[in-house]
């Protein structure tokens, strides 16, 4: 199994972050958090799977069909192989417009690539969503002010931080029991 998918990130930690404060201290600058009105952010897509994290791709601007094929062709191909070799695999990916699109069904035909049916709007049970959160709040462990430091703490932690490798495993390792407490819930909400 192969599980992918896009995610954002931005140059400044934007979680909402609760500040306390006594009266008075309003506007000191310790009681104040630095936001961006549009901070820099970039979207990028990766893989997952029992083998570790794949190699990762900066989407330029938004994702279409043709730039979806060339990430597949570029990125998920050669990992794959990589990976698994001659063996069989199963790929995943949400529902997406870009995803499910004509072109894409093809190209998927045309390279014997095996992909999960995936349902619109499901409950989302796609690990790489939880090492996403993990990797955002490795990445942001250090202040990040430009768009190129942002891109290289994102490779460094995605490759090298111990903690993203670990839980790549342990994430995969639970969609087993994942299913099963899906299934149980009848498709509803489940504690993952």
């Amino acid at each position: 199994m192969v599980f992918s998918d896009e995610s954002t990130i931005t140059v400044l930690d934007d979680r909402a972050q609760t500040v306390r404060r006594r009266p008075g201290e309003e506007f000191m600058y310790e009681c104040l958090k630095k936001t961006v009105k549009f901070p820099t952010k970039i979207m990028v897509w990766g893989a997952i799977s029992s083998k570790g994290t794949s190699r990762l791709h900066i989407v330029d601007g938004s994702m279409n069909m043709n730039q979806y094929i060339e990430i597949l062709k570029g990125r998920l191909l050669s990992q794959v192989r990589e990976w698994y070799g001659d063996q069989t695999w199963i790929f995943q990916q949400d529902s997406a417009p870009c995803h499910t699109g004509k072109l894409v069904k093809t190209w998927f035909a045309q390279n014997g690539v095996q992909v999960l049916p995936w349902p619109g709007n499901s409950p989302d049970m796609n690990p790489i969503e939880s090492l996403w959160s993990i990797l955002k709040n490795e990445i942001h462990l250090e202040a990040i002010t430009a768009k190129e430091e942002l891109i290289c703490r994102l490779i460094k932690v995605w490759f090298h931080s111990e903690k993203i490798q670990e839980m790549c495993k342990i994430l995969i390792s639970s969609m087993p029991r994942r299913v099963k407490a899906l299934l149980a819930a009848k498709g509803d909400q489940t504690s993952y």
